[in-house]
């Protein structure tokens, strides 16, 4: 009768280690939102968190600060939250003696029965209770229910989630009440390095990484077109920035594919060069085992061949180790890149129904020099 108990304290102890005499200063920053969050944890008898967060958010300054207390094993004993935008907010609650959640003033706060741990919309550092919590084995998934504070909108809810680990420091999330789901890269420490899309930390960081990231983005990136292209038709302009986009790819078998991506568009090269990143699925939805089908981590290198008075369009796609080379102009209101494949036979890739906020693409291939076209893909593309 012994053996259970001697077994439950080993399953407890990394839970334990990973809390006690720890101290850690973090800097995360926001490019859903534009916020930047400066959050300290230390750790000896329980651990003390506070965090601050400052910038905008759905057109709204703000500032926010909260403070939580967790006991060793990251069950959350109480937090405070307070925030100033455009109308100020405040929420406190503890757990009483009976694990339930009440006010200051010790009132139940009934709605709130079952939540184990809490949700803070504006932070990543919340996702950090349940995954140290649960301690959960590569490939077990687990649903819990949280207090979602939804800042700044300032709605406190109970709401129902799931963790799954993934392995290799990668958990996946997802909200059971909004369908969201993120692939979250986290440390050693269970703290997220990375919530793809939304946050990213920088601190603590390797300093030399960090300086050599800024160092190649200022290199490459341009903010205008170089005046070699002052009499130009610009026919990739429109496509600077990022969109959401909806891949569908037509394989074998009759056999359809659809998967959401993400599309980003810059300029580089002292302007006289664009260059994209295409990504499906998204990095919110992306892990080591994706499937090759439809998997895309790739870059093209779109400019302006004055020999030809067309673009040149290279593409590279490591993972499944494409690689096509094609000529593009703008053609009516559609932009037409053609090419031929190691076979030699016809590539077209199109942007058509183009609009400020949305595009079509189109894949298509010809074995008959170009008098058919077999559709391989499309993908829907929105601001």
């Amino acid at each position: 009768m012994k053996l259970p108990k001697l077994i439950l304290i080993v399953l407890l102890i990394p839970k334990i280690m990973n809390a006690q005499n720890f101290e850690k200063n973090m800097v995360w920053k926001s490019t859903y939102v534009n916020t930047t969050e400066f959050t300290t944890l230390n750790s000896d008898k329980e651990i003390k968190v506070l965090g601050n967060i400052t910038g905008e958010a759905f057109g709204k300054l703000l500032n926010v600060k909260y403070n939580l207390e967790i006991n060793q094993l990251w069950e959350i004993q109480r937090f405070k939250i307070d925030l100033q935008s455009d109308a100020s907010f405040s929420i406190e609650l503890h757990k009483n003696k009976d694990n339930q959640w009440v006010d200051e003033k010790g009132t139940k706060q009934t709605q709130f029965d079952g939540c184990s741990d809490i949700d803070i919309s504006l932070t990543p550092f919340t996702n950090t209770l349940p995954i140290n919590r649960l301690n959960l084995k590569v490939g077990e998934a687990k649903e819990i229910s949280v207090i979602y504070i939804d800042l700044p909108t300032n709605q406190c809810k109970p709401s129902r989630q799931r963790y799954t680990n993934l392995g290799n420091g990668m958990y996946k999330y997802e909200s059971l009440q909004s369908g969201f789901t993120s692939n979250l890269e986290v440390d050693k420490d269970g703290l997220v390095l990375n919530y793809p899309g939304i946050w990213h930390r920088v601190l603590p960081d390797d300093e030399i990484s960090s300086r050599q990231k800024e160092a190649f983005s200022l290199a490459l990136i341009s903010k205008n077109s170089s005046p070699d292209l002052d009499n130009v038709e610009k026919i990739y302009d429109w496509l600077i920035g990022s969109w959401k986009v909806e891949a569908i790819d037509y394989l074998e078998n009759k056999e359809i594919l659809k998967t959401e991506g993400e599309w980003l568009f810059t300029k580089i090269l002292e302007g006289r060069a664009i260059q994209d990143v295409w990504i499906a699925p998204k990095r919110s939805l992306r892990a080591s085992n994706s499937s090759k089908k439809g998997n895309r981590y790739g870059t093209t290198i779109r400019y302006y061949d004055a020999s030809i008075k067309k673009w040149q369009i290279k593409w590279i796609n490591p993972v499944s180790g494409a690689f096509a080379q094609l000529t593009a102009w703008k053609e009516n209101r559609k932009i037409i890149q053609e090419g031929l494949d190691e076979e030699g036979n016809l590539m077209r890739w199109s942007f058509e129904d183009i609009t400020a906020n949305s595009f079509h693409w189109k894949g298509e291939r010809s074995n008959d020099k170009g008098k058919t076209f077999v559709l391989e893909a499309e993908f829907f593309g929105k601001r």
